[in-house]
């Protein structure tokens, strides 16, 4: 993984600075945590994905400031947030500074005609706005800000004397130092509200399983103008009853009696756009292939369309007209005659 790669996961530029990493980097590691997504294999290696993109460049950027100054204070493995996590020493500025907006992820679920046609959905996002009332801020009218009294503005709670004496986020605080000494009655404190928007989507033909499509700008929005968070729409394709994609290509299986197997003749086979006509030979057996060019999912650039692919399956039949059972029991009495003929001769 490069570190121009490590960027990309993560959503920053080479420009951007080390606390605007550290706050997109959490942002995006509570979106993806394996706790709050159990049974997603796909966030779990996202999870590891973000994790290691910011790690390289941590190390990247540390290794960086090392060479080019000269560091009055000891040199563990450290970052600024290394300090920051072991020893509450921060920069000093603003922790109510401008940031970035959340990222938001909805699941959606489509079906197989659907994902191999194309299709346009709208769907009802619920994501966060800035509180009009206080402009984002929490802050109530004339309001301001307080130094924390559980951590004396330092972010953190200390354990004991000493140099290593350093301990949780301060809970009250949040680890900024400061609270909010009014609260805006709109938000109380907050300075976000949920609510609700639609989007149309379009759902391009071909799409597989799994496939995330981005929305930039659509997510939360960002405290004091900081850019808005982006939205990410998960596509998870429902599994058919009768189809199974396989590459470009659809499969199905056919199920006909032995009658209609040995009878041969004119067979009506689903398909997504309809049904269409095979010609079955006589005595046709199980494992039988007719193949649809073109009636599969569109393929990719340059790249021609799959095939449906139809297996025929034969069963025995378990419910016989009168008839029939007539006809079966005549024959079985018949050979029967002969196989004892045969052996008294």
């Amino acid at each position: 993984m490069t570190l121009r790669d490590c960027y990309i996961i993560l959503g920053v530029s080479p420009n951007t600075t080390v606390e605007a990493v550290r706050r997109r980097y959490r942002a995006l590691a509570r979106q993806y945590h394996p706790d709050h997504h159990p049974d997603d294999p796909e966030a779990a290696a996202q999870f590891r994905q973000l994790a290691e993109a910011y790690e390289t460049i941590q190390q990247c950027r540390s290794r960086a400031r090392a060479a080019s100054q000269n560091l009055n204070r000891p040199k563990f493995a450290g970052t600024d947030e290394l300090y920051e996590e072991f020893f509450g020493i921060s920069d000093g500025r603003s922790p109510w500074r401008q940031s970035p907006g959340a990222d938001f992820r909805y699941d959606l679920q489509i079906s197989l005609a659907a994902a191999l046609r194309g299709t346009q959905t709208v769907i009802r996002v619920e994501r966060t706005f800035n509180c009009r009332p206080c402009r984002g801020t929490g802050l109530a009218p004339k309001g301001g800000y307080a130094t924390c009294p559980q951590c004396q503005g330092r972010g953190r709670r200390y354990g004991g004397p000493g140099l290593l004496r350093f301990g949780p986020v301060c809970h009250r605080c949040r680890g900024r130092g400061q609270i909010i000494a009014q609260p805006c009655d709109h938000c109380h404190g907050q300075g976000s509200t949920l609510g609700k928007l639609e989007y149309r989507l379009r759902i391009p033909p071909g799409i597989v399983d799994g496939t995330r499509l981005r929305l930039d700008g659509e997510g939360g929005e960002g405290f004091r103008n900081g850019p808005s968070g982006n939205l990410e729409v998960v596509i998870h394709v429902a599994a058919d009853d009768f189809f199974t994609r396989i590459g470009n290509d659809i499969h199905c299986r056919v199920k006909i009696s032995s009658a209609e197997a040995a009878r041969g003749g004119c067979l009506l086979v689903p398909t997504l756009d309809g049904y269409r006509t095979v010609q079955l030979p006589q005595g046709a057996q199980t494992g039988w292939i007719c193949r649809f060019p073109g009636a599969g999912a569109p393929g990719g650039p340059g790249l021609p369309t799959g095939d449906q692919v139809m297996e025929i399956v034969v069963t025995t039949t378990i419910d016989f007209y009168p008839r029939q059972k007539e006809l079966l029991e005549e024959a079985y009495r018949l050979g029967s005659e002969r196989q004892t003929g045969a052996s008294h001769e």
